[in-house]
């Protein structure tokens, strides 16, 4: 309990903050402004920036402002997938797109990645835009490249590796190297404390991914089978693919080509997940990567704060 407590505390402060940066113009951006701050989402990004402040021993008071900016790229691609995924409703309520149609969505997207930059230049900090910006262009690569491949079935687990990393990892990558950056740590220290972000971005991602396939609705708050149903080839799909036989492939892709997939499909991919034991293969991976992560935490001396990354990294794997 008392943990929790802790979390909502500080993600209170980003909340806060967030207000203070949207600067709303016109009656629409408030109402936009407002669905952002309330959305319900777990604010990872800004929470991993904080808590490697904490480790880092960061005395310079832009953590929050950088972590604010952090959610700010993150709530505004989002904005922008639910347009190009048509998404009716996210985290159980109606995206901007449906509530104010898709180009009030698209201009929204951009003008809070406008707040953000705007705030972040405002620190009078090179390198903290550097890497800031190129985050942006990685999330417009990474989006084309979906769009190119997510149902090609030609696609590789490296094209999904490229995906998954400007999508969701660069960010998380950011987070935790501008934390080493207000640390003032040398450029190698940097690289190291980044590639803990961008592997922990991975993770979650193919986390997420695995959802779709061995998590019930009730328990994981997404609908089942969604990826499936909309053909995408996602992680747990590649993987197994790697395990099929040519015969067998040819009829998966098959299945994918379709219009519309049936029950009687769903009943196929989820027997060919179970036969080919790819929930256990999975686990096992994630795990895996997950212990290292842990072990990374290890280094840090013991504190409520890493206790609170360790719950956190339990929770979200």
């Amino acid at each position: 309990m008392k943990s929790n407590l802790r979390i909502q505390s500080i993600l209170s402060k980003f909340d806060k903050n967030l207000d203070g940066i949207i600067t709303e113009d016109i009656p629409v951006l408030k109402k936009i402004k407002k669905h952002v701050i309330t959305s319900g989402g777990k604010r990872i990004r800004p929470f991993s920036h904080y808590l490697f402040c904490q480790f880092l021993n960061v005395k310079d008071v832009s953590w929050l402002d950088v972590g604010s900016v952090a959610e700010l790229i993150h709530a505004a691609s989002l904005l922008h997938d639910d347009v190009v995924d048509n998404a009716p409703i996210r985290r159980g309520k109606p995206t901007i797109g449906s509530l104010f149609g898709n180009k009030t969505a698209i201009l929204a997207g951009d003008y809070l990645l406008a707040c953000g930059i705007s705030r972040l230049n405002s620190l009078g900090n090179p390198e903290l835009m550097e890497i800031f910006s190129q985050v942006l262009k990685d999330l417009s690569v990474s989006e084309l490249l979906q769009m190119e491949w997510e149902k090609n079935p030609k696609i590789s687990l490296k094209v999904y590796d490229s995906i998954i990393y400007g999508k969701t990892a660069s960010l998380f990558g950011v987070c935790t190297e501008s934390a080493a950056i207000l640390a003032g740590k040398s450029k190698k220290e940097r690289t190291v404390i980044r590639d803990f972000g961008v592997r922990l971005g991975k993770l979650f991602q193919k986390k997420d991914d695995c959802l779709d396939y061995f998590v019930e609705s009730s328990a994981s708050g997404k609908e089942f089978l969604k990826d499936f149903k909309n053909g995408l080839y996602t992680y747990p799909v590649l993987v197994l693919r790697e395990s099929l036989s040519l015969i067998e492939k040819r009829k998966l892709e098959s299945v994918f080509k379709k219009e519309e997939r049936s029950s009687i499909d769903e009943t196929y991919i989820l027997g060919l997940m179970e036969s080919k034991k790819i929930s256990e293969k999975l686990h096992k991976e994630l795990n895996a990567e997950k212990n290292y992560l842990l072990g990374f935490l290890n280094q840090f001396p013991a504190s409520g704060e890493r206790q609170l990354f360790v719950e956190q990294l339990e929770r979200l794997t």
